[in-house]
């Protein structure tokens, strides 16, 4: 050893419970290169510690502030009980032993693999490399069966995130399970609210950092020594949680993933790559006001150039009836907007489609009727009285539910039970495997039930929506983007000015 300038580098991946003490791993590893370098006549400059970082990310507090020393001249000697204490991704790893360390001037040594950087000619170093690549091998393979034991979980319905959508919070009794936080649950349903209500993701994100709501961030900091910062609503957190089918109940999870065991950024993934597992918690939102939303998003909408926040009542619906083509908005004064064929305006010269030139507000006021007329048809008297018998039968269907669930808890209680009583010899084998038997009929039946009770909910819940939607129509001078979404499918206009109208509610009534 020269100069003494010696640091000891301890390492440990796994997380303590008490981060204020350190794990009796770190202490070995103490222990163990302080009784080195005492056998070396030596004195020991520096300790740095990481415990509980990951040996496939270089970015560790103390290993940054031992490159720091090294590059002050502090440090000259770094110590590691092994190679895999300095790090298990072999190309980092590779560089700081055969770049870094050598233009430093600093001797590298990994006890327990014999690896000393002043013996030239040395077998062991020459071997470094290969037990860099094993070291990598090995945190690849624990970080794919980490990731594999972490889908099963997502697919058997259990929540594995550091943190509960915004919203929610962990059950204290299960941390897998999701249950409401009151404190933030009122938000999530104001913002579906008011984008039920016409008002854009902007608008909301614009209002709710007005208000001073805290963000889904700063739900998080819950610490007084965490940092805290001004939280901004942006579009991008209200299109999340407004696509999010956990506020249903119905737990989505796998929505992004890391680019490598190596790099934390994220990339989003498909929603075909979602894992989403139903009926696992309650829900925020009703599922009608859901799907409501989901439509409305999938509706493509046409903006003007002039202002990003203008859209038009028909964007997205109206069509030519000849040619398919959308039709396109031409604004002549402040007050008159025409509808024309795209194709036409596009290609006139070819002949392709005529011009099917046409009045917006013609056409606003042609659906108006038409939803006015419809709304007549329905008898209004019959469908507040089939809304009220729908209320009555939805009730006692949602009690019918609730009984059969506790009967279900009721019967793994018993079963629980039972499991004691064989430990315990109150319960001879056979005895117990005949009990448990019946038990697990019972419970077949009793999820057969459930599934006919949701799917009568479900129904009875989507006509009653529709016919509460309906009602809206009844008496209106004006029609509401979103809602006019909910109803109308599609509009065609023919070159003889005919309008076609497509309702989504037609064959249900």
């Amino acid at each position: 050893m020269y100069n003494e300038a010696i640091a000891l580098y301890l390492r440990l991946s796994k997380e303590d419970d008490d981060k204020k003490i350190e794990s009796e791993s770190i202490k070995n590893q103490r222990d163990f290169l302080t009784e080195y370098v005492e056998k070396l006549n030596c004195k020991v400059s520096e300790i740095y510690i990481d415990d509980g970082y990951s040996g496939t990310n270089f970015e560790r507090p103390d290993f940054k502030r031992l490159i720091s020393d090294i590059d002050t001249g502090k440090i000259n000697t770094v110590i590691t009980k092994d190679l895999s204490r300095l790090g298990r991704d072999y190309i980092q790893t590779g560089y700081f032993l055969e770049k870094y360390f050598p233009s430093k001037g600093v001797r590298f040594i990994a006890v327990n693999d014999g690896i000393d950087t002043s013996i030239e000619d040395s077998g062991n170093n020459d071997m470094s490399p290969f037990r860099s690549v094993i070291n990598d091998m090995y945190a690849k393979d624990i970080s794919k069966k980490v990731r594999t034991a972490l889908t099963t979980k997502k697919k058997n319905g259990k929540f594995i995130g550091s943190f509960a959508p915004y919203g929610y919070k962990k059950d204290p009794n299960d941390n897998g399970h999701l249950i409401i936080d009151e404190d933030t649950a009122p938000i999530v349903r104001e913002i579906f609210k008011l984008y039920l209500e016409e008002t854009s993701f902007i608008g909301i994100a614009k209002r709710l950092t007005n208000e001073n709501v805290p963000t889904p961030s700063q739900s998080k900091q819950k610490l007084p020594t965490q940092k805290r910062f001004k939280g901004l609503w942006n579009d991008v957190i209200i299109r999340r949680i407004l696509t999010n089918e956990t506020y249903i109940g119905n737990l989505t999870q796998n929505r992004s993933r890391k680019i490598s065991y190596k790099v934390d950024k994220k990339i989003n993934l498909t929603e075909k790559d979602w894992i989403i597992v139903p009926n696992t918690h309650e829900g925020i939102i009703v599922k009608e006001d859901y799907e409501a939303v989901q439509k409305i998003l999938s509706t493509r909408s046409y903006l003007r150039k002039d202002s990003a926040h203008y859209r038009h009542l028909l964007s997205g619906i109206i069509f030519c009836g000849d040619c398919g083509a959308p039709m396109t908005f031409i604004k002549e004064s402040p007050e008159r907007t025409y509808l024309a064929c795209s194709t036409w305006r596009r290609y006139g010269k070819l002949g392709l489609c005529t011009s099917h030139c046409i009045r917006e507000n013609y056409v606003e006021k042609v659906i108006r009727d038409n939803l006015r007329e419809l709304a007549k048809e329905l008898e209004i008297k019959k469908v507040v009285n089939h809304i009220i018998e729908e209320n009555s039968d939805r009730e006692l269907l949602l009690k019918q539910f609730d009984k059969l669930i506790k009967k279900g808890q009721f019967h793994r209680d018993v079963q629980l039970n039972l499991y004691k009583d064989k430990v315990q010899g109150v319960l001879l084998e056979k005895q117990f495997l005949e009990m448990q038997q019946r038990l697990i009929e019972e419970d077949k039946e009793v999820e057969y039930k459930l599934e006919e009770l949701r799917e009568k909910i479900d129904n009875q819940s989507s006509l009653l929506y529709q016919e509460q939607r309906i009602m809206q129509f009844l008496d209106f001078n004006k029609i509401e983007r979103n809602a006019l979404l909910l109803l109308v499918g599609k509009v065609r206009i023919f070159n003889d000015k005919k309008i076609d109208i497509i309702f989504n509610f037609k064959n249900t009534f």
